[in-house]
């Protein structure tokens, strides 16, 4: 019980407040009512069962139309369904749907859609094959050139010579290398002006990537005959370790992998390209660029 003047919290049975003096009448305190526990059960069932309504219907609503969305479709009588009559067609409707345009043609046989090459092409491409063919030519001179037939009919190579001629009590009944220097400088001559006859030619523009890697076959090869040919003009045939010296770097380069092994990169190279400029048009491919050793001749082979 609380004093009515101040609100203070008496005691039991004390009805003066200790605190302001008044005299309060005496109201007996009501004890709680006390919830049974299944009503509670019943009230957490109602909520979850309402909110399992709503859920559904919100579902409802999203995976079919409102009426309001939904078309005004005309009522049919009851009765069997080949017996009802036609409904109207609805915009959009496939009856509705205008006719199709006529079906995609086939598509036409490989080679057919190709179109023919510009003359530009074919000109050039006829000049880059006799280049090739005089190419091929060359490769076998040049492989004959360091290989001659000497003292007593003994077939000999260019290391052999050289090593012949670095013996200074056969050099003077010898001298093998006079004959090779003035071949292979006739050699490396010719590769020059293939070199040179090739870049008079302009290429179109359409095989301006087959024309650069060509030319880089036509200048590997012909640098690596000139390294051969001066190396062999600068040595001093009276000189021993001057013959040896020229020797010993002959083995080098011949036994590097990379100088043929970039030649061959490189003829690889400008045939694969060539065969990807003519599969644009309807034309066969007018030759191939072979590697030397399809040639028969080798230029490292010495």
């Amino acid at each position: 019980m609380n004093c009515s003047k101040c609100g203070l919290d008496l005691p039991p049975n004390v009805r003066q407040c200790p605190r302001c003096g008044v005299v309060n009448e005496y109201i007996p305190r009501e004890a709680p009512k006390k919830t049974k526990p299944f009503v509670w059960v019943i009230a957490t069932l109602g909520v979850i069962a309402l909110a399992a309504i709503a859920l559904a219907a919100v579902i409802m609503s999203r995976s079919k139309p409102t009426i309001t969305q939904a078309p005004n479709a005309p009522i049919s009588p009851p009765g069997n369904v080949a017996a009802a009559p036609p409904g109207t067609p609805q915009p959009g409707n496939v009856v509705a749907a205008p006719p199709g345009g006529p079906p995609p043609s086939a598509p036409a046989p490989p080679g057919v859609t190709k179109p023919k090459p510009p003359k530009e092409v074919v000109d050039y491409l006829e000049f880059v094959g006799k280049v090739e063919k005089h190419r091929q030519m060359l490769l076998k001179d040049t492989g004959q050139a360091l290989t001659l037939s000497s003292v007593g009919g003994q077939t000999l190579t260019l290391m052999k010579l050289i090593d012949m001629a670095a013996d200074p009590n056969g050099k003077e009944d010898l001298d093998p290398l006079k004959a090779v220097r003035e071949e292979l400088v006739r050699q490396y001559k010719n590769w020059l002006s293939t070199l040179q006859y090739f870049d008079k030619k302009t290429a179109p523009d359409e095989c301006r990537e087959f024309s650069g890697a060509y030319r880089d076959v036509l200048y590997r090869e012909a640098k690596a005959i000139g390294t051969i040919a001066l190396g062999l003009q600068r040595v001093n045939i009276a000189d021993p370790a001057d013959m040896s010296r020229l020797l010993a770097e002959l083995q080098k380069m011949k036994k590097d992998p990379s100088i043929q092994a970039g030649i061959d990169r490189a003829v690889d190279d400008a045939d694969a390209k060539l065969t990807q400029l003519v599969s644009k048009y309807d034309m066969k491919k007018p030759f191939d660029v072979l590697r030397e050793q399809q040639t028969g001749g080798n230029i490292m082979g010495f």
